[in-house]
């Protein structure tokens, strides 16, 4: 397949949409991955080390997962870090599956509020490929929810709600407020050959049933099985133009180091909003010299993030809650729309989670707040099992000081430019998260919540958007309404870059309908654009759908000496006391122990002996000087005590945790929230326009 009628770079969610699109259509569609296919047979969930693998190898932050197909990205002009993943289907490998439309009001903010800006299309607009994408993707949920216009009812029931979540409901129910039963990309029944959710809770490392709908199996898979081309390990360095100033394929380089280049007729950049920038800052050429599309000077600029916040409630009751699915059970936007007078601009969501993690999750937060070891065990015993947690996004308006750059030396392995990034959470934002945080905080206790715990503002940020805007003006715009570059008419941006504002809602299922609109567009409209000039080359043959493990693993190169295993014995026995009838944490550490732990995580071999190799300090001053001097060690070296103490079975039946377990449940077809009439509220007349105006939470303690 020497040449491509369209070539897409990043095999993500948008990319994936769109080229099952096209290859449906007849065009001849190559696309370029710097990552692999991963699989249900690749993912940890269901084994019983998936809490280890969950900090490194399938780790949502790059920085610490560190794989080959990551690029480094320089955090220290941002106020938070990312989560992202490269490989086939993007982030949606290791996402929650929170699928959720952007409010209608959330398109036309400088019309109706005075703010941000406007796009250049409507909900209306997209309202036809959100529901297509709803089908192809496979997505549960309840239909006829009141907060959007009228669409079709989600292909799936809704995934059942129980035990405190319902609590949660009745608390939001009884003050009027907003709530409705979360529509995930995770299915409740069979669909399109897959299985349904059995509640494991692993989402975010990977779905090993494949009920959550990511998009190497609800789009790639089927590309792939129609005979389109999906070339993993090429790592684009640059979009070529011709002598006419279009754009005519990249540059991409083979994990041997070699340089190839793939012609096409149409170029879609689907790399994410750091990831696509980046490469069209680095296709710079002299016809071009401040980079592709950026006649605007717009191309990385107004980054939005989504700054969140976690509040977690601690409950009497044992709730199980390492359990269920991670996706989400509950939704509020009570707060979403833009209110005057609130004190802030914009809005934001809340979702309601599990826990989120096993006992190593557990022990980690334990440690994150100082508990004094005589006090580990009896607040491990309260908490662990007995927390639900809101996650609240806050929604950042445009602001071109948010920026992804190119860093001035820094490069990946290949010699290409590190994105730099430039995010300042504002004031505004803060406010809004605090607000929410206090309300949210209120509804746990409502429901029964005797301790609260809030992360404010989190971070990390998992959102990327904006860095490429659409518009109607070519001056304020990157791409059109049809996401072509207003510069370069063959070239489109197909991700996240794209969005005018942020909402205040997950974007996945945004992102995807618009990447449908504009592969349906190309498709109809292909034959209108002017092609470049071509460039032949051939295409190295390789097995398109090969699950392979993230990174690969390096050999094990021995132990720890014997003074290293001592000294991490005596910082366990410090840590983790004796209790009942258990010894402390040391007498845990033995030689079968440690290699289990390397075998799972063999990166913390070299790291344990460099920092048992430092300077002689007590277990606790040892802990409490990482703490400020080498926050990444400290981490490393308590997930290594507490990932060896939570793996032993004796530990495991005092605490009565028998690993992730596959708990199938039925769909909620007649849901009893809705006999209960939990919703009556949102479906009273006026409901809406008084929920606009901000008018059923007016009155609702600060």
């Amino acid at each position: 397949m020497d040449h491509a009628d369209v070539l897409i770079v990043g095999a993500g969610a948008a990319g994936g949409i769109a080229a099952r699109r096209l290859a449906e259509a007849g065009l001849a569609v190559v696309a370029l991955e710097q990552g692999d296919w991963h699989g249900p047979d690749s993912y940890r969930g269901s084994e019983w080390d998936w809490e280890l693998t969950a900090a490194r190898q399938w780790s949502t932050r790059p920085d610490l997962r560190r794989a080959k197909a990551d690029y480094p990205i320089d955090f220290s002009a941002s106020d938070m870090h990312v989560l992202n993943f490269n490989g086939v289907g993007g982030s949606t490998i290791l996402f929650n599956g929170v699928w959720n439309r952007l409010l209608a009001s959330n398109f036309d903010m400088r019309s109706r509020f005075g703010i941000a800006d406007d796009w250049p299309i409507r909900y209306e607009d997209l309202a036809s490929w959100y529901d297509a994408t709803d089908r192809s993707v496979g997505v549960s949920g309840l239909g006829g929810h009141p907060a959007y216009p009228a669409h079709a009812d989600p292909p799936l029931p809704p995934l059942p709600i129980e035990g405190k979540a319902i609590d949660i409901a009745r608390a939001m129910a009884s003050r009027g407020w907003h709530w409705w039963p979360e529509t995930n990309a995770i299915i409740s029944a069979a669909y399109d050959g897959r299985h349904p959710c059995v509640q494991r809770g692993t989402c975010s490392n990977g779905c090993n049933e494949g009920a959550k709908s990511s998009i190497d199996l609800t789009h790639w898979r089927p590309f792939a099985a129609m005979g389109g081309r999906l070339v993993t390990g090429a790592r684009a360095r640059r979009i070529t133009v011709d002598g006419q100033g279009l754009a005519n394929g990249a540059e991409w380089i083979d994990r041997a180091g070699a340089v190839h280049h793939q012609s096409a007729d149409v170029v879609l950049m689907a790399a994410n909003g750091i990831g696509t920038p980046r490469l069209l800052l680095a296709s710079a050429c002299d016809r071009f010299p401040n980079g592709l599309a950026n006649s605007s000077g717009l191309v990385g600029k107004r980054l939005m993030m989504h700054p969140s916040a976690f509040v977690h409630g601690l409950f009497p009751e044992q709730l199980r809650s390492w359990q269920g699915r991670n996706g989400s059970t509950i939704q509020c936007l009570e707060f979403a729309p833009h209110v005057a007078g609130r004190g802030y601009d914009g809005g934001a969501k809340w979702s309601l989670h599990p826990a989120g993690g096993g006992p190593l999750a557990e022990a980690m937060r334990l440690f994150a707040t100082g508990v004094a070891p005589s006090q580990f065990h009896a607040r491990f015993d309260a908490q662990f099992g007995h927390r639900l947690k809101w996650v609240i996004l806050a929604e950042d308006l445009p602001d071109e000081a948010n920026r992804v750059e190119l860093h001035p030396e820094l490069t990946d392995a290949d010699g290409i430019p590190a994105a730099r990034i430039v995010y300042r959470t504002s004031a505004s934002v803060r406010r809004a998260l605090d607000h929410s945080v206090a309300q949210a905080s209120e509804i746990l206790r409502d429901a029964g919540a005797y301790a609260i715990e809030a992360t404010n503002p989190a971070p990390v940020g998992a959102h990327l958007m904006g860095t490429a805007r659409m518009g109607d003006d070519p001056a304020g715009s990157v791409v059109d309404r049809w996401c072509m570059a207003h510069d370069i008419p063959n070239l489109g941006v197909i991700d996240g870059s794209v969005f005018v504002t942020a909402g205040t809602v997950n974007p996945t299922s945004t992102i995807c309908a618009l990447a449908l609109r504009a592969a349906d567009h190309l498709v109809r409209n292909r034959g209108s654009l002017r092609p470049p000039a071509r460039s032949y080359h051939r295409i190295p043959e390789g097995l398109p759908c090969r699950n392979v493990a993230p990174d690969a693993q390096p050999e094990r190169v021995g132990a720890l000496t014997a003074d290293q295993h001592a000294r991490l014995a005596t910082i366990a026995d410090a840590l983790i006391p004796a209790v009942d009838e258990l010894p402390a944490g040391g007498a845990m550490i033995d030689g079968t122990a440690l290699q289990r732990l390397f075998a799972a995580r063999p990166d913390m071999l070299p790291e344990l002996r460099r920092i048992l190799a430092g300077p002689e300090r007590d277990p606790v001053s040892l802990v409490d000087h990482l703490a400020e001097a080498a926050p990444l060690d400290r981490e490393l070296l308590l997930t290594a005590i507490a990932g060896v103490y939570f793996l032993d079975p004796r530990v495991r039946a005092r605490i009565g945790y028998d690993g992730q377990a596959a708990i199938p449940q039925s769909p909620d077809r007649f849901p009893a929230y809705l006999a209960e009439g939990l919703l009556d509220h949102v479906f009273a007349d006026g409901w809406h326009e008084r929920w606009e105006a901000g008018a059923s939470s007016v009155d609702a303690p600060a």
